[in-house]
């Protein structure tokens, strides 16, 4: 209400409405995010929030999509290969979810289940199917 026209505001509020499970609302605000500032350079949040969203809506391939479109736009943000990983997993293309694995693993070789379960906080369904993605290729308790 304050500044309707904040960019991150809006980024933010797309993030809560992805934890909350309301992924349509969510890709309403990342997108209205990217619009108010189209050259950003944290639009790659945006698109992994959209990802995200997508994600939350199992429609895999679509969070796929948008998590590559992230990595294009910050290459180093590695976290995004645990996204990935689990995106690809659902979306069943499972060759491609092992390198997204290996480069997860690569950056962040003592992650277990436990620990991406500490960093995350979306709804236990989502958290549950994101975890058992990562544990079908060998992510550790």
């Amino acid at each position: 209400m304050l500044d309707p026209n904040c960019a991150w505001a809006w980024s933010r509020l797309g993030w809560i409405e992805n934890y909350a499970d309301q992924p349509n609302k969510a890709i309403e605000n990342f997108e209205r995010a990217i619009r108010l500032s189209p050259i950003d350079p944290m639009n790659f949040n945006n698109y992994a929030g959209i990802g995200s969203a997508h994600e939350v809506a199992q429609e895999y391939d679509k969070a796929v999509a948008f998590y590559r479109r992230a990595l294009l736009e910050r290459p180093h943000a590695y976290w995004l290969y645990r996204n990935l990983t689990s995106a690809l997993v659902g979306a069943g293309q499972i060759e491609e979810a092992k390198h997204a694995f290996a480069e997860l693993m690569r950056n962040y070789p003592d992650l277990t289940v436990s620990k991406f379960k500490q960093a995350m906080v979306f709804s236990a369904p989502t958290m549950e199917r994101m975890a058992r993605h990562l544990q079908s290729l060998g992510l550790a308790e």
